[in-house]
């Protein structure tokens, strides 16, 4: 028997079915429902040889101690994907000590669910040097509602890296339609999430020589929360198509204070797509790094008391017409507000953004200047768009609600409120709390906009 819920139904290439992802609900599951429970001790969970057909159920079962977990073969249908997901209330899998935690490999059209709902947790995963690892040419799989901590390295490893097998590499394989979302990650030695691999140009050696990673097209990782990541929070590469970042919550990134390793979020080489609605407080490096492929748009998002800058950017790989950074806020940053070096690009976007209280405001001497603490350009070679931004060195004079319990909300005195630029052509039609953007006479300055005077 199957269990008798709502399935996502996963499209392999057409990126409107993403929209079907923020619909689908599962209900809670009894065990004896399922096509298959993973019965104690077993390490390997593989869908050829239990003859697993498309729209199989697989249990976790609550009562039983798993350690780590391979599901192989996991091969679902577009119409009839796979479900992972407990039964009988919480399940458990704990790989302290181990490689990995849960693992896929040669799987397709799976998903693999905590259940649904705000902050519901229906599996939790403890440990492992990898805790949640999609590998081994896993493609088009959804991965929700997992409570996951105390990861060795990576809280959710999403990739195949490059090998002498040409089934690995770039032209011969595409993972494709990953939806990440509604996790809860915390305390990892490593990454959050480390999504695609992080040598899109330059490729990676092997006894075969160099290979070119493989590329992620329709990618969406929205409303998880990152706490307390030993490097980057969030870290994307190779996301060539319709990759989607939106609605996280990352805090307290790059407890390791590693170099180059201690972003809130990275969206690396050969990224593109679109980022807006995170928020990014408090970590030891840059709230944001942008690397992509110069098609990037950034809006909508906040980034409190990042150890560095707050955003920045540069060229790896830019075949787009430029980078665009609109109405987000950034506040107290120890270093710049925004410092971009992509001068390869033929125009950047820099509109209605506030930037306060940039730490290096007091450092910058001839020839720089204190102005350039809230945007800094590598040369007169950066070409910039830019107006419209509030720049200031305190942040009392935003008008923040509650900036201290996290409250973005404007006040009603606020000075940015209906001195943004005109935005409608970028179709950005909500602020951060997805509210609708151009409530007065003009649009709000910054990641909110003001929706009545008691808000």
């Amino acid at each position: 028997m199957q269990c008798a819920d709502s399935e996502l139904k996963l499209k392999s290439d057409s990126p409107l079915s993403m929209a079907s992802v923020e619909t689908a609900t599962l209900s809670a599951t009894d065990c004896a429902t399922c096509t298959y429970v993973v019965p104690p001790d077993s390490l390997i969970v593989d869908g050829s040889v239990l003859g697993l057909l498309p729209g199989s159920v697989i249990g976790l079962s609550a009562s039983v101690s798993y350690t780590k977990i391979l599901f192989k073969n996991i091969i679902g249908t577009e119409e009839q994907p796979i479900i992972i997901k407990n039964c009988d209330g919480t399940a458990i899998i704990n790989g302290t000590g181990l490689g990995y935690s849960m693992k896929t490999m040669n799987s397709r059209h799976f998903r693999i669910t905590g259940g649904d709902g705000y902050q519901t947790y229906g599996i939790k995963v403890n440990g492992g040097q990898m805790s949640v690892t999609l590998d081994i040419l896993s493609t088009n799989f959804e991965v929700d509602h997992l409570d996951i901590g105390n990861s060795g390295f990576a809280g959710i490893m999403a990739k195949t890296d490059p090998t002498c097998d040409d089934a690995t590499i770039r032209g011969n394989f595409v993972m494709k339609n990953v939806y990440l979302h509604d996790n809860y990650v915390h305390d990892t030695g490593g990454e959050g999430f480390y999504v695609g691999n992080s040598f899109f140009e330059e490729g990676m050696t092997t006894p075969c020589g160099v290979r070119l990673p493989h590329e992620i097209h329709y990618l969406k990782i929205y409303n998880n929360i990152v706490e307390n990541a030993g490097w980057d929070g969030i870290q994307v590469g190779c996301a060539t198509k319709t990759a989607r970042i939106y609605g996280n919550t990352i805090k307290n990134y790059g407890t390791k204070n590693v170099g180059n390793q201690r972003n809130g979020m990275q969206l690396g080489a050969g990224t593109g797509g679109i980022c807006y609605g995170n928020l990014i407080s408090h970590g030891t490096g840059n709230g944001m790094i942008v690397m992509g492929l110069g098609d990037n748009y950034v809006y909508n998002n906040i980034i409190v008391d990042a150890g560095a800058f707050g955003i920045f950017c540069d060229e790896r790989y830019t075949p787009g017409p430029g980078f665009k950074f609109i109405n987000n806020t950034i506040i107290s940053p120890k270093s710049d507000g925004i410092r971009i070096y992509a001068d390869l690009v033929p125009m950047n976007v820099i509109v209605n953004n506030i930037i306060a209280n940039p730490g290096s405001y007091t450092t910058y001497k001839y020839p720089r200047t204190p102005q350039d603490a809230f945007v800094y350009k590598l040369s007169k070679n950066v070409k910039i768009d830019m107006s419209n931004n509030f720049f200031t060195t305190s942040v009392d004079t935003l008008g923040i609600i509650d900036l201290p319990a996290l409250n973005f909300k404007l006040d009603i005195t606020s000075p940015v409120i209906d001195q943004g630029r005109d935005i409608s052509n970028y179709n950005i039609m909500t602020d951060f709390y997805k509210k609708t953007r151009l409530k007065g006479f003009g649009y709000d300055i910054g990641a909110v906009e003001l929706q009545s005077p008691d808000l």
